[in-house]
């Protein structure tokens, strides 16, 4: 009884200093809310180029559209083989109400004051990711974002901005991946496989131009010929 008790007090005693972590670190998400408030859709040309181990596929096209807060579709004359987790900016994706949050350091990133936070979703699913995401303070920009699944993925997102309608947005953004053998079987216009590793790994870099931003998109555009969005 007197170890529950202790228990408890220790809990009590160690509270406050959770909440008040927890509330640091949500304020370095909000200014990046706040500026991308006026962000409602935009339109983009992209270019993909995959640089993977274990087949080789040439560059490919896309035209993305993005509503926010959570509307995306990616087109392309090609099959498509489009890197969604961490592939596309979506301002909206760290809303503080769904993720428990943990400050982790705060250093220098490429000259401007940075940090970096854990983020894990509050409501857990199947196959649930844990997001460690870099914050550069100075100019609220997520600059990396690092994804890992349980099923055992591993993504890395590098993103340097630009400036299109009045809005930084990505003109690049490169993937690195570590991922199972299994999440490379898929488009069979990929060469054949000679041995599949355990592993892996590769970069994709995806490269941003030709941003139309707030033209009203509307939501049709978002549901597939299933009816499904």
């Amino acid at each position: 009884m007197k170890k529950i008790w202790l228990g408890f007090c220790v809990l009590f005693l160690l509270w406050p200093h959770w909440t008040q972590a927890q509330e640091d670190a949500f304020r370095y998400l909000e200014p990046i809310e706040k500026k991308y408030a006026g962000l409602k859709d935009y339109t983009a040309d992209g270019v993909v180029h995959f640089d993977i181990e274990t087949f080789k596929a040439p560059d490919m096209g896309v035209k993305l559209y993005y509503k926010a807060p959570d509307k995306m579709k990616v087109e392309s004359k090609r099959i498509l083989f489009f890197p969604r987790e961490g592939g596309f900016f979506n301002p909206s994706l760290f809303k503080k109400e769904g993720f428990e949050i943990k400050f982790l350091e705060r250093f220098t990133y490429e000259g401007a004051r940075a940090v970096k936070l854990q983020l894990t979703p509050q409501k857990p699913k199947r196959n649930t990711k844990e997001w460690v995401v870099t914050i550069d303070t100075d100019h609220n920009l997520i600059r990396e974002i690092g994804i890992t699944q349980y099923d055992g993925r591993e993504i890395k997102a590098v993103i340097h901005y630009g400036t299109f309608d009045g809005f930084e947005l990505p003109f690049h953004i490169r993937l690195t991946l570590d991922l199972p053998s299994f999440e490379t079987e898929g488009p069979k216009e990929f060469d054949q496989w000679v041995q599949k590793p355990k592993r892996v790994t590769g970069t994709i870099d995806i490269r941003y131009s030709n941003y139309k931003v707030n033209r009203g998109l509307r939501d049709e555009l978002f549901v597939n010929p299933e009816g499904e969005k």
